[in-house]
């Protein structure tokens, strides 16, 4: 349990990250800002690691995090690294991380 509590932490803190990442830019300024790609890309893989990693026990107690999405997500991002779609990146930034972040709120301790 210690180990998902720490999985879940993760997933919270890159979840936050994407979110100040982009809480400033449209759109248009993440698809120009290679950079800035990066750093989302990079979080949104460490949300889907540490989301791979937690227990079946805890997947079924969060049943509303879409496990398998996430997981789908990472398989995109890593194995057609070369084939990232920007516009989906840009959508789970701004319309699914969001809503992830207010579950795992209620779920993880915060950090000392």
């Amino acid at each position: 349990m210690q180990r998902d509590l720490q999985y879940l932490l993760d997933m919270l803190q890159s979840a936050e990250l994407i979110v100040a990442y982009t809480a400033q830019c449209s759109k248009e300024v993440f698809i120009e800002d290679v950079q800035l790609q990066d750093a989302v890309i990079r979080r949104l893989l460490v949300v889907a690691e540490a989301a791979r990693r937690v227990s079946s026990t805890t997947r079924d107690r969060l049943s509303t995090i879409s496990w398998a999405e996430i997981n789908g997500m990472r398989n995109r991002l890593v194995h057609g690294y070369d084939d990232i779609n920007l516009d989906i990146v840009w959508h789970v930034a701004k319309s699914e991380i969001p809503p992830l972040i207010k579950v795992l709120i209620l779920h993880v301790p915060p950090a000392p």
